[in-house]
């Protein structure tokens, strides 16, 4: 049995599964990570954990698991013989982009991007050389939803906006925040999308992916997937 977690700047999630399916899978907030408990497992072979927030959060993990004595593997983003990291310092790249990368080359083995949308959004291509193999070729990183908001509503004076509509033109404050809040992702999600043939698909992943789906014009559903767990299969690859 393996315990896959994913340690990220707003939430710790987990799952416990073995080769084949999910046994179960739990989550929450980082601020909360002192109340993290693995309890309800029984055994575990290997322990494989992505981190990207403070090491004290995964030193608590670390602790609450000691009782299993099997061996916990933090990856890191060094390149693997599925995929060629070209970032200059590998160790600068945020695990979650590297695996959400693995996950997108293990669900479709073709060339692609992918949008990771967490506390920051991430576009992210992987491509393929001429002697078919796999890389991480890089991206870029955006401010996510609540970090924009945030900025905006403790930056000016006369905005102090919650998420409304997305429509333009926005006739009230809320909704022009909004509006710019998300016609600025879809729009670089769009400008990076048409670098590139239509055969690469869009995968859409992380915590505020839905809720970015939901905004994407039908048109361009045609080409950008919601993709649940991409991290975690990249996890997967680590077993």
């Amino acid at each position: 049995m393996y315990l896959l977690i994913d340690i990220g700047n707003t939430r710790i999630k987990w799952q416990y599964r073995d080769l084949k399916k999910i046994i179960f899978s739990g989550d929450i907030l980082v601020e909360n990570f002192m109340d993290i408990n693995f309890s309800q497992i029984n055994s575990l072979e290997k322990v494989l954990v992505a981190n990207v927030n403070h090491k004290i959060v995964l030193e608590k993990i670390k602790k609450s698991l000691e009782i299993f004595e099997c061996p916990l593997v933090e990856v890191d983003a060094q390149s693997t013989d599925i995929m060629i990291n070209d970032y200059q310092n590998f160790s600068q790249l945020g695990v979650d982009r590297w695996l959400a990368s693995l996950g997108g080359w293990k669900r479709y083995k073709k060339p692609l991007l992918v949008v990771n949308a967490g506390t920051a959004i991430t576009i992210d291509l992987i491509d393929i050389d001429e002697n078919k193999k796999f890389h991480f070729k890089g991206g870029m990183i955006l401010p996510g939803i609540a970090i924009t908001l945030a900025m905006l509503n403790n930056s000016t004076n006369l905005i102090d906006a919650e998420l409304g509509d997305n429509v333009f033109p926005s006739i009230n404050t809320t909704d022009a925040v909004t509006t710019g809040i998300f016609k600025s992702i879809l729009g670089a999600i769009k400008l990076v999308g048409k670098k590139y043939p239509s055969s690469f698909p869009i995968l859409l992943t992380g915590g505020d992916a839905s809720v970015i789906y939901n905004h994407i014009d039908d048109d361009w559903k045609v080409r950008i997937m919601l993709e649940d767990g991409l991290i975690f299969d990249g996890l997967q690859i680590y077993i």
